[in-house]
């Protein structure tokens, strides 16, 4: 027999309107338990550090490299990728605000010279920072950057007539990398870093000061020594703040720097956003440093850049804290290495060219891809002299310098077997 159409029609009327009558009774604890889910999964990894490591002081004394690299790792890979790695270009970015350093890179050409020469001291730099830093501390892979920066840093160590690298300006750049992105964290992140998780960025970054050879006779502590890396942090953000506030001052190779920095950044945007790009910049830097802004002597931006990025960094910061489940898969920017199995290494990202860039299909068909062909860019395979093999160590740094600096970096290399354990004595 068949079905009376009306009759039908009442059924799934009926159903739907109970269904709607009933939606709060499903919806809205379903809001609630997924906010509690949030609350708890947010904080696990913080409570699973405290819980293993520790909340007093006496209990950092003796904190380990390898312990601080794991929680700095888990910082910059789960926690707060976007804000560590920003930051640390930052950092970089900030260190050219001192004219004896800015005045030493523009005097190389290495970074304002021509695009070929500026995009690989870019890249080797980055390069360089990833491994030495993501790296497990002692590994083949981090030695080999630590002595590969410092063979490269040694020709111009001790230099006079100021064409050399002032030890003051060595610790001063070691600061940012160990500062800046624990200011950043505490500006524009959901939470604040704990006292383990700052010890332990402390902790890591003496270690590399001492493997980098970074001289820290200029803090009040360097004599009788530290008890952890919360004490050494706070001395070396009061000796930074006061070195910035001697010497950081309006230069045009400052400007130079910055100009030469900003074309790396704009690369992918379209020209006729570059304007915005440089605004939104000014006001990043306005926010985290004024005196950076004023010696790079960049125009502040208007008004309104700076409420409505403070509004959007505002929001972001919220929906992570009550709405955004943590991030569960590793968000890595080491370099990769080569199918070929023959030690060489790849970067993650393009930067304006493909170097060290395998030629897979994502980066040569890929979305990313197909907009850089449409720029006329250079696509990772297109070009041997890219290397799109990947890089040795020793291929990294100035063009005339590679394959260069084995004797030297192995030498380094038995230096650094006595550096390890924890980083500060017990005072």
């Amino acid at each position: 027999m068949a079905s009376d159409p009306s009759s039908l029609r009442s059924l799934f009327y009926l159903f739907f309107r109970a269904t709607f009558q009933q939606w709060p009774y499903f919806v809205i604890p379903a809001i609630v338990n997924y906010l509690l889910l949030v609350r708890l999964l947010r904080y696990t990894r913080l409570r699973r550090s405290n819980f293993h490591h520790g909340h007093q002081l006496d209990s950092m004394r003796a904190m380990d490299v390898h312990t601080a690299f794991e929680i700095h790792n888990y910082l910059i890979e789960l926690e707060f990728p976007f804000t560590f790695s920003a930051a640390t270009t930052f950092a970089l970015f900030k260190a050219y605000g001192i004219p004896s350093i800015s005045s030493l890179l523009v005097h190389t050409n290495q970074l304002v010279g021509p695009p070929l020469v500026s995009s690989k001291r870019y890249a080797d730099t980055g390069a360089l920072l990833l491994e030495a830093v993501l790296n497990e501390p002692g590994s083949e892979r981090s030695v080999e950057a630590i002595t590969r920066i410092n063979y490269l840093h040694d020709r111009w160590r001790g230099k006079g007539n100021g064409k050399g690298i002032k030890d003051e300006d060595m610790l001063y750049t070691l600061s940012l990398f160990a500062l800046e992105p624990l200011k950043w964290v505490k500006i524009y992140e959901w939470r604040e870093l704990s006292m383990v998780e700052i010890c332990a960025v402390g902790t890591l970054w003496k270690h590399l000061g001492d493997s980098l050879k970074v001289p820290f006779r200029f803090l009040p502590g360097s004599e009788k020594g530290w008890k952890n890396g919360i004490e050494w942090l706070e001395e070396l953000r009061v000796w930074s703040e006061g070195y910035e506030g001697r010497y950081m001052v309006p230069d045009k190779d400052n400007a130079a720097l910055a100009d030469a920095t900003m074309k790396i950044i704009l690369w992918k945007v379209p020209r006729w956003m570059h304007g915005f790009g440089k605004r939104m910049f000014a006001t990043v830097m306005e926010g985290i440093s004024p005196r950076l802004r004023k010696a790079m002597l960049i125009p502040n931006a208007p008004l309104y850049y700076h409420s409505t990025f403070s509004a959007l960094m505002t929001l972001r910061k919220l929906f992570l804290r009550y709405l955004s489940l943590p991030r569960y898969r590793h968000l890595t920017r080491r370099p990769t290495l080569s199918p070929a199995n023959d030690g060489r290494l790849h970067l993650p990202r393009v930067r304006v060219y493909p170097w060290y860039i395998r030629p897979t299909f994502k980066k040569r068909w890929g979305p990313s891809a197909l907009l850089a062909r449409l720029r006329g860019d250079v696509l990772p395979g297109d070009d041997a002299k890219f290397m799109p093999g990947g890089f040795a160590t020793t291929d990294l740094g100035p063009m005339g310098l590679m394959g260069k600096g084995y004797e030297e970096m192995a030498e380094d290399a038995e230096r650094l077997v006595g550096i390890g354990g924890c980083p500060f004595v017990r005072v």
